[in-house]
């Protein structure tokens, strides 16, 4: 009993050491997701009501089409979905779901490390071995790692919205279009040379 108690009194160290480290980085992390996420979210809605709009049919222009086929005789054409709505809307909804994918693992890793380590220290064996089985799921499971990648989804998501405005507004007006594309590339630019 004496061996397991003093296992765990200097295993503690290194486990609250750990915990410590990812915490804060998962603190500080929840703050900017949740406040990214909602920021985005709001705005990524915003364009998404008005993309999905290419999606559907326009109900005034099938009643118009309607009157004018009542009055001439003429073919009416098939509605169909543009490849660059498909493909705007595409994006946009990747990146709303990686938005949230982003929060959702945020969640759960702060989940995590309030369980990772226990409110009473332990001093049997039985507590040695949960103690070991979570370091060694801590590892299988590369949660330093799976932390560290949760801004890359964010990252990501960002880089997908961007790409979407682009086409977007490349559909829109070219000129619009060509600005966009060159503050995407600024962007880019400034992210790698940020990253690097």
């Amino acid at each position: 009993s004496i061996i397991w108690s003093l296992y765990l009194k200097e295993t503690e160290k290194e486990d609250k050491e750990l915990a410590n480290s990812l915490q804060v980085g998962v603190d500080q992390l929840l703050i900017f997701v949740f406040f990214q996420a909602g920021l985005f979210g709001a705005i990524l809605s915003a364009f998404l009501v008005e993309s999905k709009k290419d999606l559907q049919v326009d109900p005034v222009q099938e009643i118009l089409q309607a009157l004018q086929n009542h009055f001439a005789v003429t073919a009416s054409q098939p509605f169909e979905v543009s490849k660059s709505s498909l493909i705007v809307n595409y994006l946009w909804f990747a990146s709303l779901g990686l938005t949230l994918f982003s929060a959702l693992c945020a969640v759960l890793a702060r989940e995590w490390l309030a369980k990772y380590i226990p409110v009473s220290p332990g001093r049997h064996s039985s507590d040695a071995c949960q103690r070991l089985l979570r370091v060694k799921r801590a590892q299988q499971w590369r949660l330093e790692s799976v932390v560290a990648g949760i801004p890359l989804f964010i990252q990501l998501a960002l880089f997908l919205f961007f790409a979407g405005l682009v086409l977007f507004t490349w559909n829109t007006n070219v000129a619009l279009g060509v600005l966009m594309l060159f503050l995407t590339i600024f962007a880019i630019v400034l992210y790698i040379l940020g990253t690097v």
